[in-house]
């Protein structure tokens, strides 16, 4: 489930209870240590049991939609003929707090399928993960779907951990990427990860700045305040005190609240300083060459930021803030660099993007023109019919899936990338087709399948993807395909009575009775009272029974 308006917040409360905290810059508050504690013993599980939300930001349509324009930036370099790119070295694409790496396959699947068939194949390029946590590193490089893209080079690893300005060590090659090492520019995917790093908050009431300090409350006494369970429990409150001078010691922060001052009136706002920070230091290693792709919950407009009230923390197992998007829109123009967003509002999930050319883009003799590809293809990929519009078009056709006819379900599947949730969300309304299906139907059917687990990235949920393929196309007749799904199965998830029986219905569908005894028995043996396997067993010994006496 993604996060809306209505998911648990930590509010705002009077001062009652116990204090865990009392009026802390919203940075240095403990809220963020015991986050990194979180995501660190979590882990995977994290994701795997769906207590961070991270679908928005990890399917295969906004993959795709990113692959697009990372490829469109890269002949927007091709085309650069005062810096031409090093064929020595490749285009680096990190992608920070990988998290999951979901999308991180996609990505890469959709990716290179494009640049393999491209003219620009002869660029190398290569895609990084990294993460603070060492624990999802060791999860990626044993992840058995991603040792192809490792072993041809297309792939490595970084422990990167955004609180600290240090060069990027890759974990695979050895390489370190660096200001004197980088020779091409960096490109930079960051989705849901500015949310859940430290903010900083204000408040600017008629021209005068404060900073809104959190103080932290619970209902109970809290004798551990690093028990990771206590970002479920916390509530905050919020105390103004006017800003005297600067605030940062970075002139480029100050400028963004001198903006604020002057622009907002009686306005709670989020300044993300961690963000901003780190952008910094890419912008240095990648010697001032960068295009960042961001995506997350937030806002980018000056005008979304007029009469806000206090910030909302919100609370599932983690925490997350808004992200200020504007604010990062301010310091890149601050940079010289190129802004893009969508020029309508967006429903959950604001994207953007920022091009770095090492020279001013608005400066003489320097035309954003250059990264007309770039731009075209955000318009086209993220503008025009982006994640963010396609995921509320999912939401509808998912509440209507049981209404829709097969050809329609299909296209839809098609049109998000065959994407494993999305088949989850139709699941049912398949099988019911299944059970009327004829003639080509049965083949596209099948052919889904075949899409949808392609482009599936196990993590070991409890849902079994392969098992509901299997049982797909068990209902259609297809019996040689079920079983594949079945037994990958078997390999996944382990030994169960259910899948062990509809792979002793497919055999005895196909005639080999023998394999299906072996099946229904090894199901009666997992679970005895199995009634569906008990019916199968006599059923399959009686009609062996009556081959034997022919």
């Amino acid at each position: 489930m993604e996060i809306t308006e209505q998911e648990p917040t930590i509010q705002a409360t009077p001062a009652s209870g116990f204090v865990v905290e009392r009026n802390q810059r919203l940075s240095a508050s403990l809220l963020w240590g015991l986050q990194r504690r979180f995501f660190s013993e979590q882990s995977i599980d994290a994701w795997r049991n769906s207590i961070v939300p991270h679908y928005i930001t990890s399917n295969t349509f906004i993959a795709r939609a990113y692959a697009r324009l990372v490829f469109a930036y890269l002949r927007d370099l091709l085309r650069d003929q005062q810096r031409p790119l090093d064929l020595t070295q490749p285009l680096y694409v990190l992608e920070l707090g990988a998290g999951s790496g979901r999308f991180s396959y996609h990505f890469i699947k959709k990716f290179f399928t494009v640049w393999q068939q491209s003219a620009l194949s002869h660029i190398p390029v290569c895609y990084v993960m990294s993460d603070f946590c060492e624990k999802n590193l060791a999860f990626w490089r044993q992840h058995p779907f991603l040792q192809s893209y490792i072993q041809q080079g297309w792939l490595d690893f970084a422990l990167v951990d955004m609180s600290k300005t240090e060069d990027i060590v890759l974990q695979h090659s050895g390489v370190t990427l660096s200001q004197a090492q980088l020779n091409n520019p960096l490109v930079v995917i960051a989705n849901y990860v500015f949310d859940s790093i430290e903010q900083d908050a204000f408040y600017v009431s008629n021209g005068t700045l404060h900073e809104s300090l959190v103080s932290l409350h619970s209902q109970q006494p809290e004798p551990d305040i690093n028990d990771v369970t206590l970002l479920q429990r916390v509530q905050a409150r919020w105390h103004d005190v006017p800003v005297a001078g600067d605030y940062y010691p970075e002139p480029e922060l100050n400028l963004i609240l001198a903006h604020y001052r002057q622009h907002l009136a009686d306005s709670h706002v989020l300044l993300p300083v961690q963000s901003l920070r780190y952008l910094t230091h890419l912008r240095h290693i990648s010697n001032k060459r960068l295009l960042l792709i961001s995506a997350d919950k937030g806002y980018g407009r000056e005008d979304d930021l007029r009469f806000r009230g206090t910030p909302g923390l919100v609370s599932h197992g983690s925490i997350s803030l808004s992200v200020n998007y504007h604010a990062i829109a301010q310091y890149v123009d601050q940079q010289g660099g190129l802004w893009m967003s969508t020029p309508q509002r967006h429903q959950d999930l604001y994207i953007c993007a920022a091009v770095f050319a090492g020279a001013p883009l608005h400066a003489a003799g320097q035309n954003p023109a250059q990264f007309v590809e770039t731009q075209q293809a955000f318009a086209e990929h993220i503008s025009d019919i982006g994640p963010d519009d396609f995921f509320s078009f999912k939401r509808l056709i998912q509440a209507h899936a049981d209404s829709l006819e097969l050809e329609q379900i299909l296209a839809y599947l098609r049109m998000s990338g065959w994407d494993a949730t999305n088949f989850w969300g139709c699941y049912i309304a398949l099988m019911q087709h299944a059970t009327t299906l004829e003639g080509p139907l049965k083949r596209e059917v099948a052919n889904m399948a075949a899409q949808v687990w392609h482009n599936y990235y196990p993590l070991g949920e409890v849902r079994d993807l392969a098992f509901a393929l299997g049982s797909l196309l068990y209902e259609i007749e297809y019996y040689p395909e079920a079983i594949t799904y079945l037994e990958q199965s078997l390999s996944l998830y382990g030994k169960a009575s259910p899948t062990l029986y509809n792979l002793g219905m497919c055999h005895y569908n196909l005639g080999q009775l023998s394999q299906a005894l072996q099946y229904v028995i090894d199901a009666l043996q997992l679970d005895p009272d199995y009634e569906p396997a008990r019916v199968m067993l006599t059923a399959i010994e009686n009609e062996m029974q009556k081959n034997t006496a022919k």
